[in-house]
């Protein structure tokens, strides 16, 4: 018993000694935790931005610059950005753009932008709404000394402006073109996006071209009696004049007057905005603006005496001034030459910058700096978390100089940013081009994405459509309304017709004031080209158990049964789509009809008879959408949701590839099917479109899907 006592006592001391060792030893475990959790800390709370501490002028190349609403897939855009060609073609996401300008208006190391643009027409857009969206960035950046925040995007953005941009000083843009004369743009688009910027220099021999805003229409209905091709056109609304370019030879007074209308009021929006940002005085009114339009060709000289113009200089005058700034500590005579070079430039402005920044380095820095504030936030959430799970934890912490609840981070990113910490997501759908079945599948494809994400509070659906056939404008609203989530639009440059069919029911509705919408109204084509096939000695008969089985054969004429049915489906689906309109948009339905009729609007137009709730862009959207909808902060994400680089390169191949033997088939696959079946199907489907050329390229398209 007694060496059982012992043996007892042994193993007891034992015991206690391993306890202890374990104690001390877990204690350690704690302090190195806790110092390594403080070294991490210590770097993450620290840490420098990579960007220079320079005084940065943000370049944009507007000469090489293409505007898209999204960037599609195609393996040569691959190569040219493998290859990072400095003097191609740049296709750049309208979003992307206005992001850029909006995180450098609250960069406190980017003190100007500067748009290069070149000979005058090299800047290519989709057009008018484009322009006007970018004009509203740069007016930001230009405002940005004043704190003024409008529609730059979602609140976690504007917050983390309001940490950074804490003393705002006046910020400057300057714009330089060799000459303003787009010889295929007599609107001139260059001039009216440079006009934002606070100073625009044009070279002294280079033009200035204002010759006013044009559309034309090509009239085929000549053509194709000579040819022998009949057009039947169905339609509702006396505005609806997609269909006169195959029915007519000249401009309708309705077709006139609407595009009149539509011109009058994208020229008053122009120069109501260039007047804005040039300060015109109260002289240069519309008839001045007339007497522009008419006077043709401004020389330079011309363009700077009414003050379209600042200064003429030879070269563009930037890059001496950049090297002015940049090289006065080292080369105070070189800087001093350069500063007298430019004096006259000088004057009323004083330049700063020492550095040029180019937009795809400044683009890659803003995602460094996303991708590290993601890590910051994570770094706060994990430490407090910890300190919250262990009072030790907290106080090695506190003992080494990171005091809760802050840990040294800033108290106001802390407050407005991770303090809100969230996994709300305002999902962006794009609707592009005309709403056929391939853009209706990829749509839909997104929308089902979204449904299925819990974390989406709200879609921004973009819409930069003409509009496209029924079914699949029916099917697109169907799945909007079945979301079972707030939906809020933002139009783009086109939102008309079938592009206004499936927006009708949104929560919000955003335009700018040149995006051209409405065209409330429907038609329909059905083309018979007996006689052409006649006079070449070809015959067509058939036998048919109904009235109606030929109706859409190219080759048989149309009859009474037939016109009549197609005549019925037009009225059916003009008298739903206004009670779209008037349910959608809280309209009583006895007013919709004078909106209607298939008038194209603008969106200043719009917004007075209410087709449109708000001007302003994608970003004002997504702000609205955040703020009402979310926590106050929210994830933007695009749906549907990017493929990996992989399945981009096997689907880029299989296009490049299908586009290739579509086009070595189709015109034998047309042959063959007219000379054995003796038919070609032409759809004389409901169409919701807004212009001829938009219509034509539908019924193409599905002919086309049709042969293959």
């Amino acid at each position: 018993l007694l060496i059982k006592s012992l043996q007892m006592s042994g193993s007891l001391s034992i015991l206690r000694r391993l306890g202890s060792a374990a104690k001390t030893s877990l204690a350690i475990i704690g302090f190195g935790t806790s110092a390594y959790a403080a070294k991490e800390l210590h770097g993450i709370t620290n840490a420098t931005s990579d960007l220079d501490a320079k005084k940065n002028i943000l370049v944009l190349p507007f000469h090489r610059m293409k505007i898209v609403e999204e960037k599609k897939p195609s393996l040569s855009t691959l190569v040219d950005k493998l290859s990072s060609k400095e003097d191609g073609l740049m296709e750049v996401e309208i979003r992307e753009l206005v992001d850029v300008i909006h995180a450098a208006a609250s960069d406190p190391d980017v003190v100007a932008i500067h748009g290069t643009f070149g000979h005058g027409f090299g800047f290519q857009c989709g057009g008018y709404a484009h322009v006007e969206e970018i004009r509203n960035a740069i007016r930001v950046f230009n405002e940005s000394h004043r704190r003024h925040y409008e529609g730059k995007g979602s609140p976690e953005n504007r917050n983390n402006e309001k940490c950074e941009n804490t003393n705002p000083v006046k910020k400057s843009s300057y714009a330089f073109a060799d000459s303003f004369d787009n010889p295929t743009d007599p609107g001139n688009k260059e001039y009216f996006l440079a006009s934002a910027f606070s100073q625009v220099n044009m070279q002294p021999r280079g033009n200035m071209q204002l010759f006013g805003v044009s559309m034309t229409s090509v009239f085929l209905a000549d053509a194709l009696e000579k040819y022998g091709i009949k057009a039947h056109v169905f339609k509702h609304g006396q505005y609806k004049n997609a269909p006169n370019s195959i029915t007519e030879s000249g401009y309708t007074k309705a077709h006139h007057e609407n595009t009149k209308a539509i011109l009058d009021s994208i020229n008053g929006s122009v120069y109501e905005m260039i007047s804005h940002s040039r300060h015109f005085a109260m002289a240069f009114d519309n008839s001045v603006w007339k007497a522009v339009h008419d006077y043709g060709t401004m020389t330079a000289d011309n363009a700077q005496e009414i003050k379209l113009i600042d200064y003429l200089p030879k070269v563009n005058p930037v890059f001496d001034l950049v090297s002015m700034n940049a090289c006065k500590s080292e080369d105070e005579t070189q800087s001093q030459s350069l500063r007298e070079k430019w004096n006259s430039l000088l004057n009323d402005d004083n330049f700063k910058a020492d550095k040029m920044v180019s937009i795809s380095d400044y683009s890659a820095k803003l995602k460094e700096k996303k991708r590290y504030q993601r890590r910051r936030a994570h770094m706060y959430d994990k430490v407090k978390y910890a300190a919250t799970r262990s009072t030790a934890f907290e106080s090695i912490l506190g003992i080494l100089g990171y005091d809760a609840p802050y840990y040294n981070f800033d108290k106001m990113e802390v407050d407005n940013v991770f303090g809100k910490g969230t996994k709300d997501k305002v999902a962006v759908v794009h609707v592009i081009g005309g709403i056929d079945d391939k853009v209706a599948q990829k749509v839909i494809r997104a929308l089902k994405q979204v449904k299925n994400d819990d974390n989406v509070k709200c879609v921004v659906l973009r819409v930069d459509s003409p509009g496209g056939g029924v079914t699949a404008s029916e099917t697109l609203l169907e799945e909007c309304k079945d979301l079972g989530k707030p939906v809020v639009c933002s139009f783009s440059n086109l939102a008309a017709s079938g592009g206004y069919y499936i927006s009708a029911f949104s929560d919000r509705i955003f335009a700018q004031r040149t995006t051209l919408t409405g065209s409330i109204g429907v038609f329909g084509v059905k083309l018979d080209a007996v006689e052409a096939a006649r006079r070449h000695g070809v015959e067509f008969d058939c036998v048919s158990s109904g009235e109606h089985a030929q109706t859409f054969s190219l080759f048989h004429p149309l009859n009474d049964a037939m016109r009549a049915n197609l005549t019925r489906n037009m009225d059916r689906v003009y008298q739903y789509f206004k009670q779209l309109v008037s349910e959608g948009r809280g309209i009583p339905l006895s007013e919709v009809e004078a909106l209607a009729q298939g008038r194209v609007w603008t969106g200043e137009q719009a917004k007075e008879i209410n087709l449109v709730d708000e001007f302003g862009g994608i970003n004002r959207a997504i702000s609205y959408a955040t703020a009402k909808y979310t926590s106050g902060v929210a994830e933007i994400e695009v749906f549907p949701k990017p493929l990996s680089l992989k399945e981009r390169l096997a689907k880029v191949s299989q296009m490049d590839m299908a586009h290739v033997s579509a086009e070595n088939s189709m015109s034998s696959n047309l042959i063959l099917k007219t000379v054995l079946e003796g038919t070609v199907v032409t759809p004389c489907s409901v169409l919701l479109t807004m212009d001829e050329s938009s219509a034509v390229k539908i019924i193409i398209e599905d002919v086309c899907e049709r042969l293959r």
